[in-house]
């Protein structure tokens, strides 16, 4: 695939909603106390996406009348596309990140339109491996809470 069609996409998924970001790294020692920050508005573009990549199609996501039964009363954002977000914060911290675990717990909904804050703050070290603490937030709200690991050079 040509830069063309890159481009096309990329007009494509702007024109349904979808918010492209420029990447940034971050600068500063990365050390136990450095802080991330990331957000982004969720769209309905990122939930039918993400589920052409994860070929997750639950009706939770889709089907607005399936879903209003549901304890949400309505379509919810897959919590694996919330928690994705983490990734987009780690990735601009300085050096060359890799992900090497996570765990989060999903700990209230997200709606198609929301925006998601991610907040994290390096609380290891152990010579270029660190864990980073991490919240996902809707407001005040958390949404999901947990942690990753992470390898930097």
């Amino acid at each position: 695939m040509g830069i063309m069609e890159f481009e096309n996409l990329r007009k494509a998924y702007l024109d349904c909603g979808g918010e492209v970001k420029k990447f940034e790294k971050l600068e500063g020692e990365l050390d136990i106390g450095y802080k991330i920050s990331y957000e982004k508005k969720i769209c309905e573009a990122d939930v039918f996406l993400f589920a052409l990549v994860s070929g997750d199609f639950n009706p939770v996501h889709f089907d607005e009348e399936f879903a209003a039964k549901t304890k949400f009363g309505g379509r919810v954002v897959h919590g694996m596309l919330t928690t994705s977000l983490v990734s987009a914060a780690l990735a601009m911290l300085p050096g060359t990140i890799v992900l090497l675990e996570s765990y989060f717990q999903y700990v209230s909904p997200v709606k198609i339109g929301d925006i998601v804050k991610v907040d994290g703050e390096v609380v290891e070290k152990k010579k270029n491996r660190y864990k980073i603490e991490v919240k996902c937030k809707v407001g005040d709200r958390d949404v999901a809470v947990g942690w990753a690991k992470i390898l930097a050079w």
